[in-house]
């Protein structure tokens, strides 16, 4: 903090030699005039650093402010320690620059309207020195993992997802006995990376690359003779810390916590089928596990069934009946898909063996072999695996377990919402938007897989155990696929099933938005199968984030925009 507002104090000190203002008024030219504007900036730059101290200090403003009654704010005033800088009219405070001997000061007003939906606050700034006053507008917007295209904090192959028995470990600071991935020649990545590792680098990276890793005088490998950078070679800068768990995005589905969740989202029970219905705004949500929708408590133990989550139950329009049911897209909120809970004491409980209606579990409640699971039957069947397929193996827990807490997702998005899963989350087909300008989608799981599935007609059997080599294989979904979402894998990796399989490659995969994991998950081999990669960053993401997303484990907040506005306050604390 110190160390902040003295730059903060040097900005105010040099303000008036650095900062060329023209135009007519004469009062630009003076010092007063000049400091004022670096004492405003001096405000957002104290705000700040108090959201970094105290991560729930969104919550507080004035609320008897123009500005944040004006934008629908719920901002309180905190009580201790008390802030100058909340004051209000001529009676109200100002926060001090320190070192200016009370001659700079500043106050500002906080836009939370924003928060919960897209994770901006907008704050209004005013500095005042002598009789000067002015203002600029910030938005402040969370450091994440959407800052980046591409984001991962181990660059090897999951253990626990068919890679090498290993531990992981940053190459940069110990030997990697992990499997490897590098990038291929023919990977172009339209825009900024970060990796916590080392990065094997081939390809064309057209945005800035950073690495945690910080050797010299070089801080990657070459995977390839000639890398080639559009914005410069590989920068060191920090680790990024990936969170545990998405389990908090729960909490956002409670119906118990108005001033923290004042509109929850939608809480879906075991495997679940989300299809998005394009420009009608609405989706398809079949969910045979379900039986509330919205519970309160931390154990569960209440529940309801608010309309915009659909009905549970397998009555026609019901989310446990063959069609599922059509509702309207959860516009700036989150889905959470949940696996089925194993205290008997929770709503959405049901007991292991006991299946829901036209629900069929082919290996019983185990998810740590190969299942699957069928539901209803006829044109409205839902199987997974499907007839003949055969699910990447060495996968922990298995792929299509009957009580995960997995949602399979296709379609397009008309709207603003986060998706979020406790298990996998499978993209079983195109994933787009209505409107590539307005509409934005953020896709959460412990993993994230490209749904690729193949059709074995014959399979291997060794020691009585089936493999997923495949002596004749066709793939089930045609080549090519467009997936426009900010996808974050938290504990394991965005992958593509069966990238290994077949003898020519399956097309292009694109990718609009930007991608997060723990490990680096294998998209085509360096021969002849799997998919090229187009990724490119969806730049809204800079100044905006899916409803709800994720944050890293660290606390930093960014100004996103900035701008100098017609003043808020007289010197005298009056508005003009």
């Amino acid at each position: 903090m110190v160390i902040v507002l003295g730059a903060v104090m040097m900005m105010v000190a040099t303000t008036a030699v650095t900062i060329a203002v023209s135009g007519a008024r004469s009062s630009k030219s003076s010092e007063d005039w000049n400091a004022a504007l670096a004492a405003a900036y001096a405000g957002v730059d104290e705000y700040q650093n108090r959201l970094a101290n105290d991560s729930t200090y969104s919550k507080y403003g004035n609320p008897a402010s123009a500005f944040s009654s004006a934008s629908g704010s719920t901002v309180t005033l905190p009580t201790s320690p008390e802030n100058p800088a909340f004051g209000s009219g001529v009676a109200g405070t100002w926060g001090t620059v320190p070192g200016s001997d009370d001659r700079a000061s500043f106050r500002y007003e906080v836009d939370n309207s924003k928060y919960t939906a897209n994770g901006v606050l907008t704050i209004r700034s005013t500095g005042r020195v002598g009789t000067a006053t002015r203002t600029v507008v910030a938005d402040l917007k969370q450091k994440g993992f959407i800052d980046f295209l591409y984001f991962t904090d181990y660059e090897v192959r999951d253990p626990s997802q068919g890679g090498k028995s290993c531990t992981p470990t940053y190459s940069w600071k110990a030997g990697n006995s992990c499997d490897t991935i590098q990038f291929s020649s023919t990977d172009v990545m339209d825009g900024p990376m970060h990796s916590n590792d080392t990065l094997r680098l081939c390809g064309r990276f057209k945005g800035e690359i950073t690495t945690a890793n910080n050797k010299t005088p070089k801080n990657y490998e070459n995977a390839c003779s000639n890398p080639v950078f559009d914005a410069g070679a590989p920068k060191t800068s920090q680790t990024i810390g990936m969170p545990p768990t998405n389990a908090e995005m729960k909490r956002e589905t409670r119906s118990d916590l108005k001033q923290d969740v004042p509109r929850p989202g939608c809480l879906y029970t075991g495997p679940t089928q989300i299809s998005l219905n394009g420009a009608t705004g609405k989706m398809t949500v079949k969910s045979p596990y379900t039986q509330f929708t919205n519970t309160a408590g931390d154990d569960s133990a209440v529940g309801s069934n608010p309309d915009q989550c659909g009905r549970p139950g397998t009555e026609p329009g019901g989310l446990g009946s063959a069609t599922g049911a059509t509702i309207d897209v959860v516009d700036q909120n989150l889905l959470y898909v949940q696996s089925v809970p194993s205290v008997d004491t929770d709503k959405n409980y049901t007991q292991p063996g006991t299946y829901p209606a036209n629900f069929v579990c082919s290996n019983g409640d185990s998810n740590t072999t190969k299942g699957g699971w069928v539901f209803s039957s006829d044109s409205t069947v839902s199987q997974y695996p499907m007839k003949n397929e055969v699910a990447p193996a060495a996968v922990k827990p298995a792929h299509y377990g009957c009580r995960n807490g997995d949602v399979y997702v296709a379609g397009q998005l008309k709207g603003a919402m986060t998706i979020a899963a406790q298990n996998y989350a499978y993209v079983v087909g195109d994933l787009t938007y209505t409107d590539a300008g307005t509409d934005i989608l953020g896709l959460v799981a412990n993993a994230i897989w490209v749904w690729n599935p193949i059709e074995c007609t014959q399979y291997e059997v060794r020691n009585g155990r089936y493999t997923t080599t495949c002596e004749r294989s066709k793939f089930a979904l045609g080549q090519d696929r467009t997936i426009n979402a900010a996808l974050l894998a938290v504990t394991n990796s965005f992958s593509v099933q069966n990238y290994d399989k077949g003898s020519s490659k399956r097309g292009t995969l694109t990718v609009n938005g930007a991608i997060a994991q723990v490990f680096r998950g294998p998209v085509a081999t360096t021969g002849s199968s799997g998919y090229d990669k187009s990724y490119h960053y969806d730049r809204r993401l800079r100044t905006t984030a899916p409803p709800k997303f994720l944050s890293p484990t660290s606390t930093t907040y960014g100004v996103s925009q900035i701008g100098s506005v017609g003043t808020a306050f007289n010197a005298d604390g009056s508005t003009p």
